[in-house]
């Protein structure tokens, strides 16, 4: 999986032509500045209009929510404000809410239930007098009893007509129930017609009377027989009455009365909705809006957005294309920032300014900075102190120098400003933490120095925040909570920053301390392979290294890539570590039985082998060109001498150079003059200071006088300083020691 992606990572930097800067001619093409056009007119468009910040087409006199106006706003024309689709969908749930269901109470079933009650009642009565006691009379007056009220069941019957209760009181005690428990509120066939909803009340219609009741006073036919039941039990508390008689009789009369109205229900509904209006508010021509000096309130800020939209629609109507001048203005001061950022890289950044995946690298950190920025807002905190205004600083400044990392945070501040309607807190929050972040970004040098730039990073905005919100006069429980926002805030921009810092190296060609010092581990592998396959070769690279180290300090070069570098130089001989004399144990060469030409093949073919060695191990293009600088285009004068000696062509001096190309920077100059002179050192029999020092000006003059120097920015003072720091290390390297006596063994 990992080889996969390595592959997808490298087919990527091969799309976007990612290169070193020591493999970038510095020469501007008429293709790359039209590149470079193209991608600082077509980012600004986008920024421009992608990022909108406030509302894009708002006037930047606009005055919002919380701030105050500077002066009187009257309304030069009447200003309809209309409700948004949230505040009138609001409006429809509320009238579905209030409206509650409608119920038909059918008088008819009541009365139709006490009728029938009554003419059971007055058969029972009639068959009591008729049988006068005969059993066979009352038996076929059951009969026909069971057979007008089908509901009876044969025994309750028999009870009935066989009691000696009075019909009378039962018919009034069961009326009353009726009356007061049953059909008080209704009775419907289930309870379950009508859905639970928020709002408890149901409206009952009863001819043209209305009532209006909670959905639990509701009955169906069962609740109705348990409140027959739970009635009569009072009765018996105060009365001897029998209950389990009078329930046998009263609860087969209890009826449904109760309909649910669904046309009703939703033609009331109807006609609700069609009453809301969408205007919220009229406000008056002449009527002041908003008076000076007050601070402005959400109905207020409202009210000044419709007015701006109203004078926008009215300029669109005389010159259609005023429209598009905010968004226009918007892009220009876009450009703006942006062209000021070229012109800082142009004339101080150049190798900068002349590679076109450096420069999409930064406009990908602004990118990724206002992204950011976008969802915090999007989140709907109303606080400035969560803008994570620390990614870019600290981004920019560890991929390239704190001057870089400056400058992107004032063109940061500038944007910010500009996109959010010339907003000085915002500007002033972006300048003041992001030069906090720059300076303490500066020299980061392992993964720990993270810690350092949180702690700067977090002090800047709580410094910032209880400077600006004590001049606000903000009671100390808010000034508290921006703390709060302010220092989780800072911590999260720097470690969201240092995660994805390794994309940027990776994509583009960029390489930091931090990678440089991870490659200088000697446990890596490649190294260790090295230590193991070739061990002359990997201590001449640790001596090597050093060399190159002390040079580049000396001339104030990148002295943490110089020793890398110097590390990997001469990778490539793990392959045939015999064939170089600094791994060959036995007296014998094997370049002895070949060809002088074959030999100088065998030997140049290190600098192709490395290259793929350390691509394969995801080392970085800046390390990986010393592997191919280190030589440069130098004859390899031994194999080039022998083979003149045995009669070959002058004009073959090409096959015995080395494919280059020269050092393109004065780390990889150095790194050729280290090589060349930890080799030639070893060669001297007395290592005395004066003969170190004349062997180290002769190989330096030597690369000078041949040209492989000419297009590294190596100056002739430079030179001579590391000359001084070479000298210094080989003295110390060679020092003379005391020769202790050799006890004679007597």
């Amino acid at each position: 999986m990992f080889a996969l992606l390595l592959k997808l990572k490298r087919r990527i930097k091969r799309i976007l032509k990612v290169q070193t800067e020591s493999r970038q001619q510095l020469i501007s093409s008429t293709r790359s500045r039209v590149v470079k056009i193209a991608m600082l007119v077509v980012l600004s468009v986008l920024f421009g209009l992608l990022y909108p910040g406030e509302v894009l087409y708002d006037p930047l006199d606009m005055p919002r929510t919380g701030e105050f106006a500077g002066e009187d706003i009257i309304a030069p024309f009447q200003i309809t404000v209309l409700k948004s689709e949230r505040e009138v969908a609001d409006e429809e749930d509320m009238v579905r809410f209030s409206i509650p269901y409608v119920l038909d109470y059918d008088t008819n079933v009541v009365q139709a239930a006490i009728n029938s009650l009554d003419l059971f009642l007055d058969m029972a009565a009639s068959c009591r007098e008729t049988s006068a006691g005969d059993s066979t009379l009352l038996s076929e007056c059951a009969d026909t009893v069971l057979t007008r009220f089908p509901m009876m069941s044969l025994s309750a019957v028999q009870r009935i007509l066989s009691s000696t209760e009075s019909l009378s009181v039962v018919r009034q005690r069961l009326h009353d129930i009726f009356e007061s428990e049953i059909y008080a509120v209704g009775v419907l066939q289930s309870v379950n017609s009508v859905p639970e909803r928020r709002n408890k009340s149901i409206l009952i219609r009863q001819g043209e009377r209305e009532s209006i009741y909670q959905r639990s006073r509701l009955i169906d036919k069962p609740v109705a027989d348990v409140r027959l039941l739970s009635a009569l039990n009072r009765l018996a508390s105060s009365d001897s009455i029998d209950v389990e008689y009078h329930y046998l009789i009263g609860r087969n009369f209890i009826q449904p009365n109760l309909w649910v109205n669904e046309n009703e229900y939703n033609r009331r509904i109807s006609e609700e909705l069609l009453a809301i209006s969408n205007v919220k508010e009229v406000v008056e021509a002449g009527d002041i809006i908003i008076s000076a000096r007050r601070k402005v309130d959400q109905r207020q800020e409202i009210i000044l957005t419709e007015m701006a939209r109203m004078l926008a629609s009215q300029a669109q109507i005389r010159n259609p294309l005023s429209v598009f001048l905010p968004v226009l203005a918007r892009i220009v001061m876009v450009f703006g920032a942006f062209g000021a950022l070229y012109l800082f890289l142009f004339y101080f950044r150049s190798q900068i300014y002349y590679s076109n995946p450096k420069l999409l690298a930064l406009f990908m950190a602004f990118a990724l900075q206002l992204f950011a920025i976008y969802l915090v807002e999007q989140l709907g905190f109303d606080s400035i102190y969560v803008y994570p205004v620390a990614i870019l600083p600290v981004l920019v400044t560890i991929l390239f120098d704190a001057e870089v990392g400056i400058l992107a945070t004032i063109i940061l501040a500038l944007l910010l400003g500009i996109m959010h309607r010339f907003s000085f807190s915002i500007t002033l929050l972006s300048a003041t933490v992001g030069m906090f972040a720059c300076f303490s970004s500066n020299s980061v040098r392992k993964r720990s120095d993270s810690y350092r730039i949180m702690f700067f990073v977090v002090l800047s905005y709580t410094a910032l925040i209880l400077i600006v919100e004590n001049l606000k006069l903000s009671p100390n429980t808010e000034v508290l909570t921006q703390v709060i926002y302010g220092a989780a805030t800072g911590l999260v921009s720097v470690l969201l920053t240092i995660g994805v810092i390794p994309v940027w190296e990776s994509l583009f060609g960029i390489t930091t301390d931090i990678t440089l010092l991870e490659l200088s581990d000697l446990n890596h592998p490649l190294l260790k392979r090295l230590a193991i396959e070739a061990p002359g070769t990997y201590h001449h690279s640790i001596i090597v290294g050093n060399l190159s180290e002390a040079a580049a300090k000396a001339i104030d070069a990148n002295s943490l890539l110089a020793r890398v570098g110097a590390y990997y130089h001469d990778i490539g001989k793990i392959e045939i570590p015999e064939y170089f004399v600094e791994n060959q144990l036995s007296i014998k060469s094997k370049h002895e039985s070949l060809t002088p030409s074959m030999s100088a093949l065998i030997l140049s073919s290190h600098v192709k082998k490395g290259r793929t060695l350390g691509e394969e191990a995801d080392i970085p293009d800046d390390v990986l060109n010393f592997i191919e600088e280190h030589h440069g285009t130098m004859v390899m004068s031994y194999f080039y001498n022998k083979a003149m000696e045995q009669g070959a062509d002058k004009a073959s001096e090409d096959k015995f150079r080395y494919p280059g190309p020269k050092p393109q920077t004065r780390e990889t100059g150095i790194a050729m003059l280290s090589d060349a002179v930890e080799a030639a050192s070893r060669t001297l029999d007395e290592p005395k200071p004066a003969r170190i020092d004349n062997l180290i000006q002769r190989i330096i003059n030597d690369r000078f006088q041949s040209g492989e120097l000419e297009e590294c920015p190596l100056t002739l003072k430079d030179l001579a300083r590391i000359k001084m720091a070479f000298v210094k290390v080989l003295i110390a390297a060679f020092h003379h020691r005391v020769k202790y006596p050799v006890r004679e063994e007597g």
